[in-house]
């Protein structure tokens, strides 16, 4: 006898789970930038070394929900359609 449930596609569901979801993940988000000093969905001056300098608002490379301490360094990020990983960021300042 077998154990495995089978999904109901008729079944009327609930919605606000996948909002919940979204609202989860962009409180994530916004702690993990405060945390480092990064102000997401604002005018920025990014400095990347090697004297590149990008201005705009900084949001993550990747939507993702859950961000291991150790690979924060890796962390990918865009301004102004130029992706950067967190390391190669020298500065950043908020212009609004």
């Amino acid at each position: 006898m077998s154990q495995q449930g089978n999904f109901n596609f008729e079944a009327r569901g609930d919605e606000q789970g996948y909002t919940r979801w979204l609202t989860g993940r962009r409180v994530v988000v916004q702690e993990l930038a405060r945390r480092l000093g990064l102000p997401l969905d604002h005018q920025v001056e990014v400095w990347l070394c090697g004297g590149i300098r990008l201005r705009g608002k900084p949001r993550l490379q990747e939507e993702i929900l859950f961000i291991e301490e150790e690979r924060v360094r890796h962390l990918g990020l865009v301004v102004d359609h130029v992706a950067f990983t967190f390391r190669e960021m020298e500065s950043c300042v908020r212009k609004d």
